[in-house]
């Protein structure tokens, strides 16, 4: 049998004892995550294919798993795996150890808190850094003369929270014992363990992981996980029993707007998450072809059904995204992309005959899913988003998956405009409805997690007074414990200790780690302690950190604005600029010469040469010795036919033009040194020396 076939079926056995949807040959993981050809880390899961975990996975028959971290690296002697497995599920969390040797160890009990924390924190982790160079040479000529074998890494990290599942190498750094020692430590010493050492807080013995779960512990389980949780283990239920008769008759109870949790959230959403998530990532086509095969199935029963539609539209897109992997679009090859498009165009297909029944069925789903495949085509656009997101606030304005899709999609990552996602958390708010007042904090509350960070207030446009309404408005409809946790954690994180303080005492022991950000029970401790903070210069505080975010919004419009006008979208550039002009008053005593002379330029590119000479004029009120913007004012002065006035405008740009370059940055230099030969041509044209 080969390796491919023998993982292929370890991996499918431990489908149907743990659902976790992990790769354990790693090989997804090595693609998305690429290391040297040469890394031990490459060869050691192909030397070890059969591995202690395999069968603890089939083996396992406790509760669904709710979130799960596992680490595989060598021992020293053999190469045999050591494993630590983390498990939480809905009345427990425990830590199991093993080797080869040592199958039946007895598990550790653990908090549930902070195991879910480090696990979040785990997934947050950025790659770790490359090694420069070799790196590590563990033996010279392992792979043939002048080709050593290295180790920069030490094992595997696999993760699961939320659905959401990642697998990446782990670096040398990582771990309390750094590989490399002849180099500084980096910001990733050590980080790992750390996470590991934090969920192990406390640990205590209890049996081993496939035995009858351990007693629920005596911290009441959040009203609103247990739902989500009894409702996914329902639709994975369905879905591994290709029962797609019981998956027809849910999804057409969830289409029931009022069916929803205790917090609020659309049932049906996640019913429809469950099949977002199912497919894993990897390259392996067979498994896409048994997945795919799938998806026909529950076709072929239900050949009207649109769950069964938008479930194959996801299983194409996973595709798509598993050959694209990670990397930056520029560094992916080729042959990948072309393997993600014919995906995502076949999915396209699909979702263009959803349109009509599902509208007609009252199925949101169909404007989320349009917009999950829009960014993995070749015919992405970030107005398009805009615009998909207009019709769908027409058919079905409280469904919330749409607007946190399109935020996701709307960030600068994907080029998109610097207010793209306060734009849509306000857009969300313009239909009145009864979900309509608290979107606003549901999107950035989303955001919060997938974007943001614990940072939310100082990386994005967030305003807490209107967040504070939204939230106001959210608890009132819907006052789950959920809810309120997150209100007092966002209000923490703005400095609005004394609404935390009334949050925590309206929430007593009804605690909800999961609402408190990625660092959960830690982010908890940490904000409650502030309860008796003075307060007093909490406005001001949150003024002043406004004021610094507003400054840097300010540049990202300028930078914006100037690649919007080099595509060629002078609408958007102007819309953007108008915007830096609204910030500009409020940061600044006078009129920016660099808002102006940007209006300048998309004013001149799109011919409106009045407004042009305006806009440059008020620039040099405030910065009278700027030449490039005399020179603009030149050229809209010859379009107008004033040449007289052009010719003075070119010579005051020639007579304060300095002879050298200051900037040190190469692709500044190359700007000026291009927007000096156009100027040279011009002075060149009127009979102006320039001095340069």
């Amino acid at each position: 049998m080969s390796y491919k076939l023998l993982a292929g079926l370890l991996v499918s056995c431990a489908a149907h004892g743990a659902e976790l949807p992990w790769d354990l040959s790693y090989q997804s993981a090595l693609r998305d995550h690429p290391i040297a050809e040469r890394e031990f880390m490459r060869v050691w899961p192909q030397q070890h294919p059969q591995r202690p975990i395999h069968q603890k996975l089939a083996e396992y028959a406790g509760e669904p798993i709710e979130a799960s971290m596992l680490i595989e690296q060598p021992d020293g002697h053999a190469g045999d795996a050591i494993a630590q497995w983390f498990i939480k599920t809905r009345n427990t969390a425990q830590v199991c150890s093993f080797h080869p040797k040592r199958l039946n160890d007895e598990c550790k009990k653990l908090d549930p808190a902070r195991l879910e924390t480090a696990i979040r924190d785990v997934l947050h982790m950025s790659d770790p850094w490359p090694p420069s160079g070799d790196g590590l040479v563990v033996e010279k000529d392992y792979f043939g003369p002048g080709k050593p074998l290295l180790l920069n890494y030490f094992g595997y990290v696999s993760v699961y929270v939320d659905g959401v599942s990642s697998q990446r190498p782990v670096g040398g750094d990582e771990w309390g014992e750094r590989l490399d020692k002849s180099r500084p430590a980096g910001p990733e010493a050590g980080r790992l363990q750390l996470a590991v050492a934090k969920a192990m807080e406390g640990a205590k013995a209890t049996a081993p992981a496939a035995a009858v779960p351990a007693p629920a512990p005596s911290a009441p389980e959040s009203e609103e996980l247990k739902a989500r949780n009894a409702l996914i283990a329902e639709v994975q239920g369905y879905l591994n029993k290709n029962d797609y008769k019981s998956l027809e008759a849910l999804r057409k109870r969830l289409l029931d707007p009022l069916q929803r949790t205790g917090s609020g959230v659309w049932k049906l959403a996640i019913f429809y998450n469950q099949l977002r998530w199912r497919p894993q990532a990897t390259r392996d086509m067979d498994y896409w072809t048994r997945i795919e095969n799938e998806a026909k199935t529950w076709e072929k029963q239900f050949p009207k059904s649109s769950a069964a539609r938008i479930y194959h539209t996801y299983v194409l897109l996973a595709r798509g995204t598993a050959f694209r992997g990670t990397a930056n679009y520029k560094d992916v090859p080729k042959a990948d992309i072309e393997r993600m498009l014919s995906a995502t165009r076949e999915a396209m297909g699909i979702i263009n005959t959803l349109e009509k029944p599902m509208l007609k069925e009252r199925d949101p789903e169909f404007y989320k899913a349009l917009l999950q495949v829009l960014p993995y085509t070749d015919h992405y656009s970030f107005l398009g988003v805009m615009n998909t997101v207009a019709d769908a606030r027409k058919e079905f304005p409280n469904y919330h998956e749409t607007y946190f899709t399109a935020a996701f999609f709307s960030t600068e990552m994907w080029a998109s405009a610097p207010d793209a996602v306060d734009d849509i958390a306000r857009s969300a708010m313009s239909v009145r409805t009864g979900d309509s007042e608290a979107m606003y904090a549901r999107v950035y509350w989303y955001m919060s997690q997938m974007a943001y960070d614990d940072k939310l207030f100082e990386n994005s446009l967030a305003d807490w007074s209107e967040m504070k309404t939204s939230f106001d408005a959210l608890v009132g409809r819907y006052p789950d414990p959920w809810n309120l946790n997150a209100y007092a954690y966002f209000a923490c994180q703005a400095g609005d200790y004394a609404t935390m303080a009334g949050l925590l005492n309206r929430i007593g022991e009804r605690r909800v780690y999961t609402s408190w950000g990625k660092r959960g029970a830690r982010a908890y401790d940490d904000c409650a302690a502030h309860a008796g903070d003075d307060t007093s210069r909490y406005l001001s505080d949150l003024r002043e950190m406004v004021k610094k975010r507003q400054t840097r919004v300010f540049y990202r419009y300028i930078n914006y604005a100037a690649q919007t006008r080099k595509d060629g979208k002078y609408g958007e550039s102007l819309r953007i600029l108008r915007k830096a002009e609204e910030l500009n008053r409020v940061l600044f005593s006078k009129p920016s010469m660099m808002v102006q002379y940007h209006l300048g330029l998309t004013f001149n590119a799109t011919k409106r040469y009045d407004e042009a000479v305006q806009a440059l004029s008020l620039g040099l009120q405030s910065q009278p010795s700027y030449a490039p913007a005399y020179f603009q004012r030149g050229l809209a002065y010859e379009a107008l036919g004033r040449r007289e006035e052009a010719r003075g405008q070119f010579e005051t740009a020639a007579g304060r033009m300095p002879a050298e370059i200051a900037s040190k940055e190469p692709a500044q230099r190359e700007a000026e040194e291009q927007e000096r030969r156009t100027m040279s041509a011009k002075f060149r044209e009127y009979g102006i020396s320039a001095p340069f």
